[in-house]
């Protein structure tokens, strides 16, 4: 069957990752000026519930998904893929319809004793019957990225946000002058309906791969009993499933807690959950826009790492462990160093009618680089099978940042970043933790010098030229869009340039690494 590269695979994600956030981060942008910050809080409350249900049914049985059928394509295994297919496909399933009834017929009282905020109670009625539609999206998302082709996650996403927006953009045009709750429902129907387009767009594209699979792949090695690979997938992504609904736990918990945590420290319910909506609504989006990229080479790099670690090729295993982590550094360090430098001009431009966005946004931006690698290191483990010990780390970076967010944040001379404080700390602590063992698992040589020197100097070269242009054009350009775009477009262009001076070589490499047909 055709060879497909990890790294390439990751570009086309990227790319479409791109386009999608970026039509999403416009569309957020344009939605927070909608919903106000106030409104924006009470989305932001009702959406933990339906991020964690989905974490819960589908994230561990999509990645030991991607997991097994990459190893079973790198076997030759055609009846084993499909077998696996067939096993996920009844267990989400009837997860998806188990927790989906559950919400639903509770939504009231977990708007009112859970989140104390009645406003999201349609919100949480309108997302819970979509949970069955995306628990079978999960699995063939994690077919596809087994056979490490990103195209059809590419494609659907990409549709599916364009749909979300328009469809939201469009009811909000037709109903204007609505209650929040309303509104706030209305966003979370678009996302619904982008859900049932995406999975619509996963058949098509499964029906076409069918055909590449029957035609190419032989049916050679050990077949697999079901009753087996059903045990084996609920054991295997039992762990997966719980580290990454910690993440999901946490968002839940932030809007639990966090808003009452203000209150404690001296702000009204009102302004509580406006601050509340700034932090998840407009700070977290904007600090952490790296994570396109990151997030795409998370995904790939799981199923390329398992791939060649079930062949017992570690110099692979290490060499794509290189390239993630080279990709991730040089993609995450320079966006940090342009949040330090220019924090409040760009939130300022993107959110006009919430000040302080700015400063959440440094102050995260500054940590934010140990949540890119640690993503990273979470997925490399998982694909070499270490899914318990992450299991453990993401513990302990929850009772971190829960800690943080009980202690710190009704401190009223910290408040919002007294929490931001407590989950850099532990985002860098686990992403040590993990760290340490991945080089004790393969024996990974620590590339300092390109991982983080070269990047830094780019970077900081890059810094100073933005802040240097932005200054001088803010004063001669009347339009601020065009003064932002100048300079972070010229500034991605120095930064490009000094890493081709200082040789840094995951750029050199780049365009061999993706459209290379031997890689």
């Amino acid at each position: 069957m055709r060879n497909r590269s990890f790294v390439r695979g990751a570009f086309i994600l990227t790319i479409a990752n791109v386009v999608d956030r970026a039509i999403g981060f416009v569309f957020r942008i344009i939605l927070s000026n909608l919903l106000g910050s106030e409104g924006t809080g009470i989305y932001q409350i009702a959406l933990p519930i339906y991020f964690v249900s989905i974490t819960f049914i589908t994230s561990g049985i999509t990645a030991v998904t991607s997991r097994f059928v990459s190893e079973e394509r790198a076997k030759n295994n055609k009846r084993n893929i499909f077998s696996i297919m067939k096993v996920s496909f009844f267990i989400v399933i009837i997860m998806g319809i188990a927790i989906s009834s559950i919400i639903f017929f509770n939504a009231k009282y977990i708007s009112n004793n859970l989140l104390h905020e009645p406003r999201a109670y349609l919100s949480i009625l309108i997302f819970s019957p979509v949970l069955i539609v995306v628990s079978s999206s999960s699995i063939f998302k994690g077919f596809f990225q087994g056979l490490i082709n990103m195209v059809p996650a590419s494609v659907s996403e990409i549709v599916e946000q364009i749909v979300r927006v328009f469809l939201t953009l469009y009811l909000f045009s037709v109903f204007t002058g609505m209650k929040l709750e309303y509104a706030a429902a209305i966003a979370v129907f678009g996302i619904a309906i982008g859900e049932v387009t995406s999975f619509i767009m996963y058949i098509f594209y499964y029906r076409r791969e069918l055909k590449y699979i029957n035609e190419e792949m032989p049916n050679e090695g050990e077949i697999w009993n079901k009753v087996d690979i059903a045990n084996t997938i609920i054991k295997t992504s039992f762990p997966i499933t719980i580290s990454r609904m910690i993440v999901n736990i946490l968002d839940l918990f932030e809007s639990l807690i966090i808003p009452s945590k203000l209150v404690k420290s001296g702000l009204s319910h009102k302004d509580a959950i406006s601050e509340f909506g700034k932090l998840s609504g407009m700070a977290y989006p904007l600090a952490y826009m790296p994570a396109v990229i990151t997030m795409s080479l998370s995904v790939t790099v799981l199923p390329a790492v398992s791939e060649a670690a079930s062949l017992k090729r570690w110099d692979v295993v290490r060499q794509r462990i290189n390239q993630a982590i080279g990709y991730t550094t040089m993609i995450g360090i320079p966006a940090t160093v342009l949040f330090l430098m220019l924090p409040d001009e760009i939130a300022s431009l993107l959110y006009p009618k919430s000040p302080g966005v700015g400063l959440l946004v440094k102050v995260i931006a500054a940590g934010s680089i140990f949540a890119y690698l640690e993503s990273i290191v979470t997925s490399i483990l998982n694909g070499l099978g270490m899914q318990n010990l992450v299991l453990r780390n993401s513990v302990i970076w929850t009772t971190i940042s829960v800690i943080a967010m009980y202690l710190l944040v009704p401190i009223p001379s910290l408040r919002l970043f007294g929490y931001i404080y407590g989950f850099i700390f532990a985002d860098a602590f686990v992403f040590f933790l993990n760290f340490k063992a991945l080089v004790k698992i393969t024996n990974l040589e620590i590339d300092f010098n390109n991982w983080f020197l070269k990047p830094l100097i780019a970077a900081l070269i890059m810094g100073i030229y933005d802040t240097i242009i932005y200054f001088n054009l803010v004063t001669a350009v009347a339009n601020e869009w065009i003064t932002m775009s100048i300079t972070v477009l010229s500034g991605f262009l120095v930064y490009i340039a000094s890493c081709q001076l200082i040789k840094l070589p995951y750029l050199e490499d780049l365009n061999r690494l993706i459209f290379s047909r031997n890689k």
